[in-house]
């Protein structure tokens, strides 16, 4: 009996061994793939996100436009001046000053149910539905970029005002070649409000700004 004992504890201890063999090679396996889910994630993000500012990038936004289910009006806004306060207040007090304007275009964008998303160092683009009042949208966003901004140099805040241009498209974007010529009319429509002057905005008329005539860049 006691040989019989014996065994049936051996077989229960190695079952329970087994078991939490199993239950262990499991749930690690169900962490690897947590980790490796959380590590694509943060990838995605980090390649769609524009590190100083938070909004989405350039890839962000042509993301959003390929899965946009109907028209958009794309609206591009420039800053004015721009070598002219970094050749005042430096480099740091720009960024101070895109981060600040990031924030309240942002603001304004998602008030109209619209995005913001980061192109490059003084240029910002804002997407709505085109069926939204996106010249309206265009000028408050203008009007916020113009606002009196405190910037912290070395000793107190220094207050500052900029300006910015803005164009406005509207994109069908069911298609790439669309898409990437619609950010060439809005790409001629702030041209055209920066040679009007500071703090304008322009919409894109096709009788009057032929889509690509002079190459302008597609982004």
């Amino acid at each position: 009996m006691g040989t019989v004992s014996t065994l049936a504890q051996i077989t229960v201890l190695l079952a329970a061994i087994v078991i939490t063999a199993s239950i262990t090679y499991h749930l690690t396996r169900l962490r690897a793939a947590a980790r490796y889910r959380a590590a694509v994630a943060a990838a995605l993000h980090t390649a769609h996100h524009d590190d100083l500012t938070g909004l989405a990038n350039r890839a962000g936004l042509h993301a959003a436009l390929a899965v946009a289910g109907r028209p958009v009006a794309v609206i591009l806004v420039n800053l004015d001046g721009t070598r002219t306060f970094v050749a005042r207040f430096g480099d740091r007090a720009f960024d101070q000053l895109l981060v600040l304007t990031a924030g309240r275009l942002r603001h304004a964008a998602q008030a109209a149910g619209g995005q913001v998303f980061r192109l490059r160092r003084d240029e910002f683009v804002a997407v709505i539905d085109d069926r939204a009042d996106a010249a309206g949208l265009a000028a408050r966003l203008v009007a916020a970029v113009a606002e009196p901004t405190g910037i912290h140099l070395t000793g107190p805040p220094v207050a500052v005002t900029v300006t910015a241009c803005a164009g406005v498209a509207s994109v069908t974007p069911h298609q790439e070649v669309a898409r990437r010529l619609a950010l060439v009319h809005v790409d001629r429509a702030l041209r055209a409000a920066k040679q009007t002057g500071r703090g304008h905005t322009t919409v894109f008329h096709p009788a009057t700004m032929p889509g690509a005539i002079d190459g302008g860049p597609v982004r």
